[in-house]
């Protein structure tokens, strides 16, 4: 399929809200506001979809809680077609223009807070691109989008039939793939992310299948210094991905010092 899967999409509280209107605001059919709102982020939120020219409606403040399902909205829903996943084709003509490819894959993330939680980090860490498997990971419900804070729109993220054969796939195009593991024997902080790199991480109880760990160049593990046995996949993501992050920037840095 050549076309980015869609579906209809009700978003909602300010956060996600706005971060839309900035983001993705083609996507948004119409703001509905409840009736007598106020306070200043509201207002903007207003002003904002008026200013780009989408249909804004106040409504009774059951509407919204009807339209929510309950969920805490803070008085503003947006009716909106999100756009999900790329489709496998997009990410091979995307990957070509990449000088150092830097990818998050995703095995096995099923609890959709925690993949919502991830792309957040996913998309404040700058990663190319999220891949996810298409019959082995959370669906990509509104609960991910609120979680997510408006990430799940603006990361590049990609349904894969097969996570093994696109790791080999990644390899075959020059990538070191680097798996975490909670029982690893390589620290982490010893793993070179400067070269183009695919961070894996696996699920919330089983982490990653043997089949993904057999595909991966290095595994790695966070040290644990309390009491707790491992950290929850979306912080484990984090400090991975800000590790990527600061090895490249101190490369660059030496790079530029020695011109």
């Amino acid at each position: 399929m050549n076309q980015s899967q869609s579906t209809d999409r009700r978003v909602y509280g300010i956060h996600s809200a706005m971060s839309m209107l900035q983001q993705s605001p083609r996507q948004i059919h119409r703001v509905l506001l409840a009736e007598g709102f106020h306070g200043n982020r509201l207002k903007r939120i207003r002003e904002e979809a008026l200013r780009l020219g989408i249909r804004v409606s106040t409504v009774p403040r059951s509407t919204l809680d009807r339209l929510a399902r309950g969920a805490t909205h803070q008085g503003v829903l947006l009716e909106t077609v999100v756009a999900q996943a790329k489709s496998e084709q997009e990410f091979e003509q995307e990957f070509e223009q990449w000088k150092n490819p830097f990818i998050l894959v995703m095995d096995g993330v099923l609890d959709p807070r925690n993949l919502g939680a991830c792309l957040r980090v996913a998309a404040a860490a700058g990663v190319d691109a999220v891949l996810i498997g298409k019959n082995r990971s959370a669906p990509l419900t509104e609960v991910v989008h609120r979680t997510s804070t408006g990430a799940l729109d603006s990361v590049f993220l990609v349904q894969v039939s097969n996570l093994a054969r696109r790791l080999d796939w990644l390899k075959d195009h020059g990538c070191w793939v680097v798996g975490t593991q909670l029982n690893a024997s390589n620290n982490y902080l010893k793993a070179d992310f400067v070269s183009p790199t695919v961070v894996v991480v696996g699920g919330e109880e089983k982490g990653l299948r043997q089949l993904t760990r057999a595909k991966c160049d290095h595994l790695v593990s966070i040290p644990m210094f309390g009491n707790v046995e491992s950290l929850n996949v979306s912080v484990a993501t984090g400090i991975l991905l800000y590790e990527v992050q600061r090895q490249r920037a101190g490369e660059l840095g030496r790079t530029e010092s020695a011109k």
